[in-house]
């Protein structure tokens, strides 16, 4: 599928499968291809267009919308013949009422002053029984201090309850689950989950290996972790889990709702 395999995100300035965020952030999109199949399915803030290959690969159509010039006309190159991106704002959608049958928005909501607007946005825009999946970072993760978020990027990150409370004001909340790396993922590739991990010798001398692994070239280091471990160095899509039993511990919230 034509999926550029580079995109820029707040975290990741060029990187694709060799970035620790890949992953993370691909994963969101594997998720939702169980609901776009022969939809009309809007991507809100869809930055350099790294979701809309994969989106469209299911899709009726796609349609990616970014605020920013230079990402919105990058995430053009990523278009097959049934998608097409949008220079425009989740706070003043340019597109009628109950125009999509799925809205994906992960990633986005943190970023926001005027939530409860881009929120009132997505419902109009969202077909009666549509759906709508989004992400957004566990506040009890994250641990603001005194509400203010630790990424300078973000506004206001959510704690489960919080989000629930606000999601349904406007949907129905069809499934509130945690994204987290799967067990078998031994050392977390991100500083904040390598700080959480336990403190004995056995898992502090494997995260200094890491360390040492994530410093060989690129190239070499791609090789080699094929050679050791037969996978990429860097957890991929299949790497991350999404579950009822994770709300309370992962980093990312995601909710499945409905607009009823």
């Amino acid at each position: 599928m034509a999926v550029s395999e580079r995109f820029q995100g707040a975290n990741v300035v060029d990187a694709g499968r060799l970035s620790p965020y890949w992953g993370e952030h691909v994963a969101r999109y594997y998720f939702a291809l169980d609901v776009v199949g022969g939809n009309t399915v809007l991507d809100i803030a869809c930055g350099t267009g790294y979701g809309i290959g994969l989106l469209g690969s299911k899709a009726e159509f796609v349609v990616g919308i970014d605020i920013d010039p230079i990402a919105a006309k990058e995430a053009k190159n990523e278009c097959l013949a049934n998608a097409a991106v949008l220079l425009g704002s989740g706070l003043g959608l340019p597109f009628n009422d109950e125009t999509f049958d799925v809205i994906t928005s992960f990633e986005t909501l943190e970023h926001l002053h005027e939530r409860k607007i881009f929120l009132q946005e997505l419902r109009r825009v969202l077909r009666p029984n549509g759906t709508l999946m989004l992400s957004t970072p566990n506040a009890k993760y994250t641990r603001p201090v005194d509400g203010v978020p630790a990424n300078p990027f973000h506004v206001h990150e959510y704690e489960p309850d919080e989000l629930l409370t606000e999601l349904e004001d406007h949907f129905r909340v069809e499934r509130f689950l945690g994204q987290q790396l799967d067990e078998t993922i031994r050392v977390s590739p991100f500083f904040e989950g390598q700080k959480r991990m336990p403190k004995d010798l056995v898992t502090q001398a494997r995260i200094l290996g890491w360390k040492v692994f994530n410093k060989i070239p690129v190239a070499a280091r791609e090789r080699l972790s094929e050679a050791i471990w037969k996978r990429p160095f860097y957890p991929t899509e299949n790497d991350y889990n999404f579950d009822e039993a994770y709300v309370e511990t992962a980093p990312t919230l995601v909710a499945v709702c409905s607009k009823q």
